[in-house]
């Protein structure tokens, strides 16, 4: 059973931010799965990518490091996922990767998720943009099931 499917785009102005969709869960289920992909992952315009890097060690590194900016590519868009269940705080997957399933069940679930039983009512998930230098297309869908 589909509880949520979303897409979007997410723009640098929203860097550093979270993006929360509420859904509603039955009480009849014993798995979450979630299902979210976001492209690119990294800036390709390499112009675009060495400005942010000068940037970034001017900024953290006033002293002037002697850094090379080009150690520090490829500059990466990050984007991870972080639930809350109606008990509360369920737990996070800050991974880099930009194609992930997370399963929350209560046994044998993704790793940075508490193991219990599933509760229906409202839940959250959050969008965590971690980095976003460019324009991110992003999809997500959620399904609750049986435990297998």
């Amino acid at each position: 059973m589909i509880l949520l499917e979303k897409s979007g785009v997410i723009t640098p102005d929203m860097d550093k931010t979270n993006i929360a969709f509420e859904f509603d869960a039955p009480d009849d289920f014993g798995a979450i799965t979630a299902d979210f992909s976001y492209a690119p992952k990294t800036l390709e315009d390499e112009d675009a990518a060495l400005r942010l890097v000068y940037s970034a060690l001017k900024r953290f590194r006033p002293a002037g490091g002697q850094d090379d900016p080009h150690e520090h590519l490829p500059v990466k868009n990050l984007i991870t996922l972080s639930f809350d269940d109606p008990n509360g705080y369920r737990g996070a997957a800050h991974r880099q990767p930009n194609e992930q399933r997370i399963r929350l069940c209560e046994s044998g679930g993704t790793p940075g998720f508490y193991n219990r039983k599933n509760r229906g009512g409202k839940w959250r998930v959050m969008l965590n943009i971690h980095c976003c230098v460019s324009d991110v297309r992003y999809t997500l869908k959620i399904e609750g099931g049986e435990e297998k």
